[in-house]
């Protein structure tokens, strides 16, 4: 799925290889495969929490990056980042996508974040936390209002402060599986996170009063130990949910858009004003809500956009004398 950044060579001395626990500012530290921590430089390397990889024989500086089995990326939201791409997590088999049930229902958020992790290759799973904070028929209400677009994905309520439903979330994070946390800030990751673990190991702030918000409180992507064996992923609060280009992702998002768009007479139907659409019909009849249309076409152009930014970007370097490779999807 992924490139080799370079080649081991032959070393004098014996291969550290292990797996990146955490990124600090041009620095990675690596679990070694002995058990071991080291502390390197990341140059020239793009590398993510969660990668496998093998440190250069000064023991200085990540050498090499084994190919990645499943990536969880999206485009660099900052100033400047036309075109580039994060990697947020690496080699991991779950993505639990965190929404707080007394906080705004976002289904066009969740959309996003549903097509972020399809595209990564592992199972998304739902999360609502702070159910002790609403009656049941509210959880129920918001649990139905995300499941219309979280078509076939599990959801799941739960309390991280009164324990209920934390069990299901153990059950899945079962031994030698690494899972990943991702959500807005203030929806309450870092309190899941130290009620998995079973003690404080992330920083907590409460919420805003005002609007349900909170300051991000994980300030890097980190690789968790978890009781049993299994890993966990917590990233900081992303506040931009920004696509990368995608595979298979909107496909699986939108497979009730895709599953009714199969019916159309023509195979390239735009679903305007073609005869026989059978998306048009189906939102006429209230079969399928016009939002989700809309919501795919928004998320379809981004892509499109992603994709001619990436050109742009290698023809800005070609005028510059240079040219780097295509970064290969993950």
């Amino acid at each position: 799925m992924e490139t080799h950044v370079t080649s081991p060579h032959a070393r004098e001395f014996p291969v550290l290889h292990g797996r990146v626990t955490r990124l600090d500012r041009g620095w990675s530290t690596v679990l070694l495969d002995d058990g071991q921590v080291a502390r390197v430089r990341n140059i020239g390397v793009e590398i993510a929490v969660g990668d496998m990889v093998t440190i250069s024989s000064d023991g200085e500086r990540i050498d090499f990056v084994d190919p990645r089995r499943s990536a969880l990326t999206r485009r660099q939201s900052f100033e400047g980042a036309r075109g580039v791409r994060q990697i947020v997590a690496s080699n991991i088999d779950i993505v639990f996508l965190v929404h707080a049930v007394n906080a705004p229902l976002n289904q066009r958020r969740l959309e996003r974040e549903l097509v972020l992790a399809f595209d990564s290759g592992a199972q998304p799973v739902v999360i609502l936390t702070k159910s002790d904070t609403v009656d049941a028929d509210e959880v129920a209400k918001v649990r139905s209002s995300l499941s219309e677009v979280a078509l076939d994905v599990e959801v799941i309520a739960l309390s991280s402060r009164s324990g209920a439903g934390v069990e299901r979330v153990r059950e899945l994070a079962v031994e030698g599986i690494t899972v990943a946390f991702i959500g807005a800030s203030g929806v309450g990751k870092s309190t899941l996170v130290n009620a998995l673990v079973g003690h404080e190991v992330q920083r907590t702030a409460e919420v805003r009063e005002d609007d349900q918000r909170g300051r991000h409180t994980t300030v890097a992507a980190e690789l968790i130990a978890l009781p049993g064996g299994a890993w966990l992923l917590d990233t900081p609060g992303l506040r931009a949910v920004t696509l990368w280009t995608s595979g298979i992702g909107i496909e699986r998002a939108f497979r009730d858009v895709f599953d009714i768009a199969e019916k159309c007479r023509f195979r390239d139907c735009k679903h305007l004003d073609e005869p026989d659409c059978a998306v048009t019909a189906a939102i006429a009849s209230g079969e399928l809500a016009e939002i989700r249309l809309e919501s795919m076409r928004r998320l379809v152009a981004e892509e499109l956009s992603v994709e001619e930014e990436q050109v742009e970007r290698e023809r800005a370097q070609d005028r510059r004398g240079f040219r780097r490779p295509r970064l290969p999807k993950t």
